[in-house]
Formats: structure tokens, sequence, C-alpha cells
């Protein structure tokens, strides 16, 4: 119950949600006995997603993940159930992710959904270097911790979006994205809004950011024009 208590007091002190979800996936990695790395994901209607954990020497499994629009946190996100997996190095769930789980040494995962509200839903996964070590103690301490952060989270982007318009109203400001939003009105004869919308869109339905869909959309268009 202290514990709880000492994360609902370290989210509502944050007034932006990527430091709350840095703050989140550092408490659950300290806070779940055995847990190596913890990350956590917010998908939001409108917004870019947005991503954090708990150090960065095990990026990659993360990155893999968004790359692939597959692995237990988006598992988590799409399903709003918990998604474990006892051994990511011989889950044949998400082929993709065991080459990053083998070099990151990381074996179970626990992938918890956070459900903040109609049009915010995320993942909590922790990560252990053992196999088959997920345990009811350690599912019942980081449901707990991903039950209070469902919570606490919406009362943070509630703030956040007070002070910030949604990123469709903002003007892209990436050269990548410009470019790609140019090639999006080329091809539907748009405007430049709907386009950029497209792009929001999809990135938030893939987990990744804006940049890496314009980027993806110029690559095809480029192979493509290839003769």
């Amino acid at each position: 119950m202290g514990l709880l208590h000492e994360l609902t007091a370290m989210l509502l002190g944050a007034t932006e949600i990527e430091s709350a979800l840095a703050d989140l996936s550092r408490f659950a990695a300290f806070a779940v006995p055995g847990v190596v790395r913890c990350s956590a994901l917010l998908i939001t209607e409108g917004r870019p997603a947005v991503s954090a954990a708990s150090e960065t020497s095990r990026r990659k499994i993360d990155d893999v993940q968004q790359d692939e629009a597959a692995g237990p946190s988006l598992d988590a996100i799409h399903t709003r159930e918990p998604v474990v997996s006892a051994d990511l190095h011989a889950d044949q769930r998400w082929p993709a992710l065991q080459p990053a789980a083998v070099g990151t040494g990381l074996r179970t995962a626990i992938a918890l959904p956070i459900d903040v509200n109609r049009d915010a839903v995320g993942a909590l996964t922790l990560y252990l270097t053992e196999a088959d070590a997920a345990g009811p103690g350690r599912m019942v301490a980081a449901m707990a911790i991903a039950g209070q952060a469902a919570l606490l989270l919406g009362e943070v982007l509630r703030r956040a979006e007070e002070t910030t318009p949604p990123l469709s109203a903002q003007e892209p400001s990436d050269a990548t994205v410009n470019h790609a939003v140019g090639l999006i009105m080329a091809q539907r004869g748009c405007g430049p809004a709907e386009a950029f919308e497209v792009i929001d869109e999809t990135a938030t339905r893939l987990a990744v950011s804006p940049r890496v869909v314009a980027e993806r959309l110029l690559e095809t268009a480029q192979r493509r024009s290839a003769p």
C-alpha cells in the first residue's frame, strides 16, 4: 500500500506525459522483484504514441516491437488483456522479436494494459532475465501498479491537453514529414491538414512516431518509382 501511495504522489507531480511514463517505468522496475527492465507505452487519439523505459541498454526490445507493430506490449494494448511470455527466446507469436530478446538476455515478459480513458490506452511491460519467471506474486504486484497508473495518467493527460493542442492541429516541422505530406497531397488530391492527419492516424495505430511513418511512405514511393 505504501508503494502505491508513493506512485500516486510521483505521477500526480508530473507535468508532462513523457516524464510520467518514465517515472512509472522506473518505479515498476524497482517495485517488482527480479525485473531488470520496464517500459511504458501510451497511444492517445490525435497524438503520436509516447513511450519511456527504466533504462536504455536493452532498448532494442522495444524498438523492434514498434517497428514491427507486434509484441507483448502491442498485444496487451490491442486485446486489453494481460499478455505473458514465459520465454521470449522461443515464443513463436512474435518471430521478429526473438533476436532482440536473445541479444538483450531478456526471457520473461509481462505486458499489462493501461486503460486510461476512451481515447487513451497503453501498456506497462516488465522484463526478467529468467524464463517462466512471471509467478503469481509478481503478477499481482505488476497488475496493482498498472491499475493505479491507469487512474493517475488520466489526470496527467488532462493537464497536458489544457496546454498543448492535438498534434493534428499543429504544423509539421520535420522535413521528412513535410515531404511525405506533399506526397499524400499529390496522391489523394487533398489539403495539408488531411494529409498530415493520415500520417498521424497511422503513427497512432502502429505505435510509432510520425517521422517513422513518413520515412516508410517515402521508401515505398521510391521503390515503386524505381525502374
